[in-house]
């Protein structure tokens, strides 16, 4: 794997000639319960990326980033976990709760993507998917359930020894991860993904303090253009050798 360390910002090449258009959505998961999102549509045919939220937050963290794809033509979904924000399902505060809900849902992320991949404007050939925290590892096993995912975006976390796997065995995936070098724990897991990696495209940005996740964002103004470029230039580049 080809890691880098980028020590200065990116420059920002987003081009807002998209036309953003933003809309609440229900998504209906396999046993009924209504799942809550918001879909950022680019107005035209591209590239498209599900955002899978961390657990202390709903799918309205992903907001800002969210908007920036899409300025820049990705088609956006976002959606609250069961148990989380505006979606059913038991908001639990025990852990036995929380667990059970967790259990599902790898199906209802499943169920996201079948929604988004559905859209009109999708480019087929150019999805990708990104989570942060909690959202990590469901964003990797989504990959190793869908092939056709062509780039992750990994803020913050772990993944399952089956992503990893996966990860490991093809040069086709492209991973982008970030975490804060105090956040030891999630700082470990995203330098472990990225040891996994084969894809040369493979980024990895450490960050000094402690911000868990999507406020990374807040104290490191550099990252979120820099994932948009970066996820530009993967699914340019996962076009062209369709």
């Amino acid at each position: 794997m080809k890691t880098f360390v980028v020590l200065a910002a990116l420059v920002f090449t987003a081009s807002l000639s998209a036309e953003v258009h933003k809309q609440d959505v229900d998504i209906q998961a396999p046993d009924g319960v209504n799942l809550k999102g918001t879909y950022f549509s680019a107005g035209q045919q591209g590239p498209a990326i599900l955002l899978l939220h961390q657990c202390n937050m709903d799918r309205h963290a992903w907001d800002g980033l969210a908007a920036a794809l899409a300025a820049n033509g990705f088609n956006v979904l976002t959606f609250d976990f069961r148990g989380y924000g505006e979606s059913g399902g038991e908001k639990g505060k025990k852990l036995m709760e929380q667990a059970e809900q967790m259990r599902k849902w790898p199906a209802d992320v499943d169920t996201a993507f079948a929604f988004l991949t559905s859209q009109k404007d999708v480019d087929q050939g150019r999805i990708a998917v990104g989570g942060a925290s909690c959202g990590v590892m469901q964003s990797a096993d989504l990959a190793v359930r869908h092939h056709e995912i062509r780039a992750l975006v990994l803020l913050s976390g772990v993944v399952s020894d089956a992503a990893k796997q996966y990860i490991g065995d093809t040069t086709l995936l492209p991973v982008f991860g970030a975490a804060s070098e105090d956040d030891s724990g999630a700082a470990q897991g995203i330098k472990d993904v990225m040891d996994a990696s084969q894809n040369n495209d493979s980024l990895l940005k450490i960050y000094p303090g402690s911000a868990h996740g999507v406020p990374m964002f807040d104290s490191n103004a550099e990252l979120q253009p820099m994932i948009v470029d970066w996820l530009k230039a993967r699914l340019t580049a996962a076009a062209a050798s369709q």
